[in-house]
């Protein structure tokens, strides 16, 4: 085959490109004459002159600059907010929401008769008498709010901590055999009109408020002796259904309160969340009928919101959250059962940070293979307050730097890796109270004529914990835009534009 000479080439290819630019030009003439978008006909008319077709170009030019700004404007928003929670319906049945945990703590935190029990047991130094012995297991308050005592205790904290040391006594035994037990503090106890007994559902659990009562608690602390594998569901509304309690605070047995009442405080929150401060709670003074009311919420996750990254969506679904903090390479005890939950990362952060600062955690955690603070830690735990007992566990972060500091929020920079929850009920609370009726007494909640061998329920309180109505709030967190989403609706802009 013989070769064509170069000069041909060349021609021939001179010619490609004439006929190319000849054609694309005819197609843009056509579609400019024929489209609907507004100014392109001008430039493609050859009546008009030639400087009238310049500035419609020119303006056209621009147009699609700004056309092209304005993509990148809303690209760069949707990427930052790839997520948008609506209201999926207000008329969600109540039997869909599982019951909230229902934890009571007496304000007093120190029983006084149970204190003199355990003193008239203990080996302690002669010239400390056993009153002044009594008054002094008021300290163990510095292991719930270090400080509290607002002055230098560090000479009776170093002795009580050497007379427990000298019987062989932790500090979890300790608070054990000084706190009031469920079955004195909780008395009747009803469930959707239903009588049961108090022990049965109730389970000593650890709190930030020390030990308390929980029912509805899924916790790793009380699931073997419990029944409450799953939180309970209820299908009804009122204040008749759902629970009901007596509690007797007793107030001739207080010996230590943080607070300066008497009573007991209700913590509402999810069953399988750890009793945090961060938790929905009421003060229910004595001698009161109170109705807590609650109206359920939920928020949950569709399916295409998993398929993002967890750094664009920011949240993570309950099975994710073990695997993402092994990936951080964090370790995470687990302070409920089964599920990971933001509340419950971030009170494993705080007891970490605790851990690395004074060697030990404080008793209100679940055991570990880490020590139990004693007495003699309490000097650590309030230097370091400000770096494990705030929304930043960790880091000392004072305000200024906060203002001055952008992007808190990201993943990466969170504390201990903690991430929130795609999916997460809450519990807000209604609270209305009543002054019980001296001339009344109560019967497993029913009320009788008061005779003259009863005593009446003095000093004590009714609760009532129930959902206020038969449907609820859902919410719906989904994909705000996706990129073809994002593509129709800026070509729709522009379109508009020109």
């Amino acid at each position: 085959m013989k070769r064509l000479p170069r000069k041909n080439k060349k021609k021939d290819s001179s010619e490609s490109k004439k006929i190319f630019w000849i054609v694309l030009k005819n197609q843009a003439r056509e579609f400019c004459l024929a489209t609907g978008l507004h100014g392109y006909k001008y430039v493609a008319q050859s009546q008009r002159s030639k400087i009238e077709r310049i500035i419609w170009a020119i303006v056209l030019f621009a147009s699609f600059c700004c056309a092209i700004v304005l993509m990148k404007i809303a690209w760069d928003y949707y990427a930052s907010h790839p997520t948008l929670t609506v209201i999926e319906t207000t008329h969600r049945g109540i039997w869909n929401y599982p019951f909230p945990a229902v934890t009571i703590c007496n304000i007093n935190r120190i029983s006084l008769n149970l204190t003199r029990s355990l003193v008239d047991m203990l080996n302690h130094p002669s010239n400390i008498s056993k009153e002044f012995l009594v008054q002094e297991f008021r300290l163990l308050l510095e292991l719930l709010d270090p400080g509290v005592f607002e002055q230098d205790v560090a000479e009776n904290l170093t002795r009580l901590q050497n007379i427990l040391d000298d019987n062989r006594l932790t500090i979890p035994e300790v608070m054990e055999k000084v706190t009031r037990n469920c079955s004195d503090l909780v008395k009747l106890c009803k469930w959707n009109d239903d009588s049961f007994d108090c022990d049965k559902f109730f389970n000593r659990s650890l709190t930030r408020d020390g030990l308390c009562c929980s029912f509805n608690y899924v916790s790793s602390n009380n699931m073997e002796n419990s029944i409450d594998w799953k939180p309970r569901r209820i299908p009804a509304c009122g204040y008749q259904t759902g629970l009901a309690v007596t509690v007797d605070p007793d107030p001739d047995d207080y010996l230590a309160t943080l607070l300066g009442s008497f009573g007991v405080k209700v913590l509402v929150h999810y069953p399988y969340d750890y009793p945090d401060h961060n938790a929905n709670d009421k003060l229910i003074d004595m001698n009161k009928q109170a109705f807590l009311s609650i109206s359920p919420e939920e928020t949950y996750a569709t399916l295409d919101v998993k398929n993002l990254a967890i750094s664009t969506r920011n949240c993570v679904f309950s099975d994710e959250g073990d695997r993402i903090l092994e990936d951080k390479n964090i370790e995470y005890r687990r302070l409920t059962s089964e599920k990971y939950s933001y509340i419950n990362c971030m009170a494993e952060c705080r007891a970490n940070t605790i851990r690395k600062k004074c060697d030990c955690i404080p008793y209100y955690f679940p055991p570990s293979e880490t020590r139990v603070c004693n007495l003699k830690d309490v000097k650590c735990l309030s230097i370091h307050r400000s770096w494990y007992d705030t929304s930043w566990p960790g880091e000392s972060i004072d305000m200024e730097q906060i203002y001055r500091t952008k992007n808190l929020d990201e993943i990466d920079k969170r504390p201990c890796g903690c991430v929130p929850d795609c999916t997460l009920f809450r519990y807000p609370i209604d609270v209305s109270q009543g002054i019980l009726d001296n001339n009344i007494s109560f019967d497993g909640f029913h009320f009788l004529k008061k005779t003259k061998k009863y005593k009446g329920f003095q000093n004590q309180s009714i609760i009532h914990v129930f959902f206020s109505d038969l449907v609820a709030i859902q919410y719906r967190r989904s994909v705000h835009y996706n990129w073809r989403n994002l593509f129709g609706k800026s070509t729709r802009h522009s379109y508009i534009m020109h």
